[in-house]
């Protein structure tokens, strides 16, 4: 801050305050050779003479911000926010696909014709069999814990297959009858196929054959179902590899006629299942989610801010993320703020939030969510679940340079839901910081501010003997501030920048403070003395510039926020010279 100075008349006018001195007459008695004494005191026991003052000086002269940077004033409430946002790099979320190999399985071959059977006669034959189905996926992704089911976007299609080998053999037609082919139960087919039911095959009165011929059905598999809750599905195995098996049977009868020959005739059953690639999983899925470190950067924030004596105690600094969540369940946060300075991290300030580290939990649900992180567990943030972190002021005790915010989202459901395998599950998440600043007890700004061109209206007094003198300060403080001022916190400068030598400066303790507005609004009234003693009568006609620095303090006033519209006043700066001035006019 750089107060404009408002002159007061040249001290020429000091020189008034002297008699006029002329001579008349001369009283016979005096010896004019002889000295007389003509040192006069002028000021009596103190003199004092105003220098000048400043004009109203408001935060937002004080305070200067860029267009860019964090620290920005609200327009409607005039308070000062830090404010940041951004985005996370979370990397997209992908469960690799599953792939089922190729079944080829058979049910056990059944004789229906013998050979001593007699031309011309119906043979019925009871075809009931069983056999096994057998697949195994390999390199299962680990995200997959359990499976409860997997399914295609695209049928699969199975085929059952009956051949009839013939020795000896004519026949005219082979006829099921009451024959059903079921299928393991956690196949799943397509519904609405012909004589499908479930996972049971009904071929009742089919003719299966006719003049040797082979049979073929082609029915359209969707996907496997193993169960519907945790427990009843499979898992892989260490190697990340998935065996799946179940059984197969055929029952009922099948009627051979127009036998010709006294041969054999085998029927002989197949059933043959594509390679599946698998588009979707349902089950116990934790994928692991990565995000890159975001670091917030504290850019563009005034000197009182960088300042290293300023510390800060926000009422309820508040950090909202808003993450959408494209997965079918609930997604938890594991979370670390990390503060630092330079380039050095300051662990011992952190500040941890999630169930991992023994908090409330942060919780994602399926869709848009906006979670706001703040001190007091309270935020004006629309439609936000609101999350007490009362160590949040941690992070800004000393204003950091960084806070390197690394989230881990994890999913520990262990329910079942489903995800398409091999997509590229996008999960947008920004963070957004609004710190309202107030005036709290553990407040410290820092103020550095200088009143210069004094030399002009000082420098005449180089004729008087002045090693002592008091400079006041009368402040009037509209800021819930109270500043300190300190003997060692002040420099004397000259014309040339130098610092004056030899000037012992002194503070009595209770002169050394300003008073804060209780309230923000009424402001208070203080005087600052500040006693300078120098071995040089002439040192204070050499002063042009008084440079120092006020350092706030905790005062009375808390919870009052921090305003662009707050402002201070040098009412008068004025030299007082204790005991006077005494005057050589021999």
């Amino acid at each position: 801050m750089k107060y404009k100075l408002r002159r007061r008349m040249p001290l020429g006018w000091f020189w008034l305050l002297l008699p006029w001195w002329g001579v008349s007459c001369v009283d016979s008695r005096y010896d004019l050779d002889k000295d007389i004494d003509m040192t006069i005191n002028v000021g009596g026991e103190y003199l004092t003479f105003p220098v000048g003052s400043t004009d109203t000086t408001f935060l937002s002269k004080l305070i200067s911000l860029e267009e860019d940077g964090m620290l920005q004033v609200d327009a409607v409430t005039r308070v000062y926010h830090l404010t940041h946002y951004g985005w996370l790099n979370v990397k997209p979320i992908t469960v690799s696909q599953v792939t089922l190999g190729e079944i080829v399985t058979g049910l056990l071959p059944k004789e229906i014709v013998q050979p001593a059977t007699s031309s011309e006669m119906e043979c019925r034959a009871d075809v009931s069999s069983a056999g096994y189905f057998e697949v195994t996926a390999r390199g299962v992704d680990n995200a997959l814990k359990e499976l409860g089911a997997l399914r295609t976007k695209v049928p699969t299609e199975l085929k059952l297959t009956f051949n009839f080998e013939r020795l000896g053999l004519d026949y005219r037609q082979v006829k099921a009858e009451k024959l059903t082919v079921e299928f393991p139960d956690f196949v799943e087919f397509e519904e609405g196929q012909e004589g499908l039911s479930g996972n049971r095959l009904s071929l009742d009165g089919l003719v299966l054959s006719a003049y040797g011929a082979s049979f073929s059905r082609t029915l359209k598999v969707t996907g496997y179902r193993f169960g519907n809750a945790v427990g009843q599905g499979v898992s892989p195995d260490e190697e990340r590899n998935m065996r799946i098996e179940g059984r197969l049977s055929m029952t009922g009868s099948v009627v051979t006629t127009g036998t010709m020959g006294h041969g054999s005739l085998v029927l002989v059953p197949n059933i043959a299942l594509g390679e599946m690639k698998m588009d979707y999983v349902t089950g116990v899925i934790q994928p692991e989610i990565d995000t890159d470190v975001a670091r917030i950067k504290l850019e563009g924030l005034p000197d009182f801010l960088r300042n290293e004596s300023t510390h800060l105690d926000i009422t309820n600094p508040v950090i909202v993320f808003k993450v959408d969540n494209p997965l079918q369940t609930e997604v938890e946060i594991d979370g670390v703020f990390i503060p630092g300075k330079g380039e050095v991290e300051l662990m011992e300030r952190s500040v941890f939030v999630g169930r991992g580290y023994n908090k409330q939990p942060l919780l994602l649900f399926p869709g848009e969510n906006v979670i706001a992180l703040s001190r007091l567990g309270q935020s004006a943030v629309k439609g936000a679940v609101n999350v007490k972190v009362e160590d949040m002021n941690d992070l800004l005790g000393v204003v950091p340079d960084f806070i390197d915010v690394i989230l881990t989202p994890v999913v520990r459901n262990e329910a079942y839901y489903e995800v398409e395998l091999g997509r590229k599950y996008e999960l947008p998440a920004s963070y957004d910081v609004d710190i309202p600043l107030s005036f709290e007890h553990d407040l410290q700004i820092v103020y550095t501010d200088s009143i210069r061109n004094l030399h002009k209206d000082l420098k005449d007094l180089n004729k008087l003997n002045l090693k002592q003198v008091n400079l006041i300060l009368s402040v009037r403080n509209a800021i819930p501030l109270r500043l300190q001022l300190s003997p060692e916190n002040v420099q004397l400068k000259d014309v040339y920048g130098e610092e004056l030598a030899g000037v012992v400066k002194q503070m009595e303790e209770d002169e050394r403070y300003v008073a804060e507005s209780t309230d923000g609004e009424t402001p208070a009234d203080s005087e600052i003395i500040l006693r300078l003693q120098a071995e040089d009568k002439a040192f204070l006609s050499k002063l042009d510039r008084i440079c120092f620095r006020m350092t706030g303090v905790s005062g009375s006033a808390t919870g009052v926020p921090l305003k662009d519209t707050k402002w201070l006043k040098v009412t008068n700066l004025k030299v007082s010279v204790p005991g006077g001035v005494n005057v050589d006019l021999n």
